[in-house]
């Protein structure tokens, strides 16, 4: 690789008795495709490959169990190393990432209290998701069984180290189960573990100790914590200054950098809204207080971000974990000068949670189709048969089939009604803290550029332009246009869409306004009435109380509180009855009676309906073409780009 772009980035580190090739980890994700009884696959190898050649330095393998089956803090949906006949699978994963020149950690730890299952912590603590759903309340972890978790995770080292791994972790952050004895809130233990900051590091030292006296002292060890949790009572900067030293004094490595809990999971998972480098002060406090490396993970997306932390000695290594996904080749293009050719993370979080909190399976990437299908998609084949292809509709799910569809060889041209391409994204971007959804836009339109696709603006398709280009493949992306019904009253008020007040076609300042409809789509167009001055009221028709389901949580939790510092008034369990010429009637479900909120402007969010007038027309001439996006059924970004990707890689 060059290290004529980024030069601190792509300097080699030193890690213990190792050296990396580059700064750029890769974070321990709960992303690895195991077996039944978390054995490593060739999915899981496959995964992990991809990201290795890409060029990433160390690769952290993320959330493996180290207690047997039968063993009562035993818990599934991880990769397994808790017995000798797991380790086979290891050495394979181990030597195809080292293949590719990357250095390999593996990550011990247990969820503790943060679960729906009955699990230990430090104490009995009840623990919260970010939405405020709360977990079940842990039992505290006995004595017995601290000192029996101590060797299982010395003798999980052992093995690791017989697999061939380069380092292990010992996962203490976000509120699990080691993360638990750190916490003064979490932590209300009288025993030796409790206590004094002495007592609740006690955990920590006896493992590191343990797995140094087992494993040796040439395999290194990292400790990962949160300098922050951002709870009161809790975690704090300076006290977890004082724990990275005494872990650093008790034989640890490496110090891994991160914040937050499961509670405060929209600010440990930097959500799109967050500014890229607002963790710095905590990285920069921790650096100062220990002489052994850092890794950094505070949402870094951009190369010349990633690079200036490290140029300036905040970090030692820069840590990424989601921009992984999204791009497996973030490193190599980074190190090329490619800036422009990186597909980068959103933030959006749809790789994390379906609603509710549940893992999201099969695990997928909003952005990049090709995660968690490395095997079959990396690679794209050549067509057999080079086609003239015509897609209707710039939106993203056409632009990723024009680009897939073009890198495969075929003549590419992508019909854009509008002057701009983006479709919805350009929308989406317009609420607060929304701006990254831009970058798919970008990325996307860059490479059907350079992918020679050529795109016609202003440009309405018609049957008759089909039948004048008459080309081999039509691949229909045409979108959605907003729902609308017919809502009494309606003729007596200024009736707008959301769509419309997003497009910047409707200015409100000063105004008492109504925004019907409770979904992601109000929620965040309220939000960006309400940064112009207004005074906003979200009515949500459907039945339930929760605002925004349709959001990814973390994310949610950022539209939630933002509408709250603004006022937002949230109306729910409420039917609406008629809009009248000072605002919306509405009737309480559960009393009955009418409630009148006043609203000078009632802006409509409700929904979008498919776009298939010209799928009719071709329907009916019994001309062939391939419907794919938002003019099937309206879903998200996510969809999409897995539509476009998989008739890209059909035509």
């Amino acid at each position: 690789m060059s290290k004529t772009h980024f030069p601190h980035l792509f300097k080699k580190g030193k890690i213990g008795n190792f050296t990396t090739k580059n700064r750029i980890v890769m974070l321990p994700m709960a992303r690895q495709f195991q077996g039944m009884n978390g054995e490593v696959t060739q999915k899981t190898i496959d995964y992990f490959a991809e990201r290795a050649k890409g060029g990433v330095g160390l690769i952290i393998i993320g959330s493996t169990r180290i207690f047997p089956p039968g063993h009562k803090f035993y818990t599934p949906a991880s990769l397994n190393l808790s017995a000798p006949q797991f380790i086979p699978g290891h050495c394979e994963l181990v030597q195809a990432l080292h293949a590719h020149g990357a250095k390999v950690s593996i990550q011990f730890g247990h969820i503790g209290g943060q679960t729906h299952m009955q699990s230990v912590a430090a104490s009995n603590v009840q623990q919260l998701f970010c939405d405020g759903t709360p977990y079940t309340k842990p039992i505290p972890i006995t004595r017995s069984e601290i000192w029996d978790t101590i060797d299982l995770f010395a003798k999980g080292a052992v093995m690791a180290k017989t697999a061939g791994y380069d380092m292990v972790e010992i996962h203490a952050a976000h509120g699990y189960l080691l993360g638990s004895f750190l916490s003064p809130f979490l932590n209300t233990r009288k025993d030796e573990f409790g206590g004094s900051l002495e007592n609740r590091t006690r955990f920590h030292v006896e493992m590191l100790k343990a797995i140094k006296t087992q494993a040796g002292d040439d395999f290194p060890v990292t400790v990962r914590i949160s300098a922050l949790d951002y709870l009161d009572n809790s975690i704090n900067l300076a006290e977890s200054c004082q724990v990275a030293k005494i872990l650093e004094a008790a034989g640890a490595d490496v110090i891994s950098v991160s914040a937050g809990c499961h509670e405060t999971q929209h600010l440990s998972n930097d959500t799109m809204r967050m500014e890229e480098d607002f963790k710095r002060p905590l990285f920069e406090a921790i650096k100062k207080a220990v002489k052994i490396p850092i890794i950094v993970a505070g949402g870094y997306r951009n190369p010349d971000v990633s690079e200036k932390i490290v140029s300036d000695g905040i970090a030692d290594f820069l840590g990424i974990a989601r921009p992984l996904l999204a791009d497996p080749q973030w490193p190599q293009k980074a190190a090329q000068g490619k800036v422009d050719d990186i597909r980068k993370c959103l933030s959006c979080g749809e790789c994390l949670y379906i609603r509710g909190g549940a893992f999201n399976y099969p695990q997928s990437c909003a952005v990049n189709a090709v995660f968690g299908r490395e095997k079959d998609w990396t690679e794209i084949v050549p067509a057999q048969r080079k086609k003239k292809v015509m897609v209707i509709g710039g939106g993203p799910a056409g632009m990723e089939a024009a680009r897939v569809a073009s890198l495969r060889g075929h003549s590419v041209s992508l019909y854009e009604k509008g002057g701009e391409l983006g479709g919805q994204l350009l929308l989406a971007s317009k609420p607060p803290g929304k701006k990254r959804m831009l970058w798919l836009r970008d990325y996307l339109a860059n490479q059907i550029e350079k992918t020679g696709v050529n795109i016609k603006f202003g440009v309405e398709v018609t049957q008759e332009l089909i039948a004048a280009e008459n080309p081999d493949e039509i691949i229909m992306a045409t979108g959605a246009i907003p729902k609308q019904i017919d809502i009494p009253g309606s003729e007596t008020n200024n009736i707008v869409l959301a769509w419309d007040v997003l497009r910047g076609e409707v200015p409100l300042k000063n105004q008492k306004v109504a925004v019907i409809g409770g979904s992601m789509l109000a929620c965040e167009t309220a939000e960006l009435i309400a940064s112009w001055d207004n005074e906003v009221a979200v009515v949500k028709m459907r039945p339930g109380s929760y605002m925004a389901e349709d959001c990814e949580p973390t994310n949610r939790r950022g539209i939630m509180e933002f509408m709250q510092e603004h006022k937002v008034r949230e109306i729910t369990d409420h039917k609406l009855e008629k809009i009248t010429g000072t605002g919306v009637d509405l009737i309480d479900n559960e009393s009955g009676k009418t409630v009148c909120v006043k609203a000078e402007v009632i802006v409509l969010a409700l929904g979008s309906t498919p776009v298939q007038g010209l799928a009719d027309v071709l329907e009916k001439q019994e001309i062939p073409f391939t419907m794919i996006g938002d003019c099937t059924t309206p879903k998200n970004i996510k969809q999409a780009i897995y539509q476009g990707a998989l008739i890209g890689r059909q035509v």
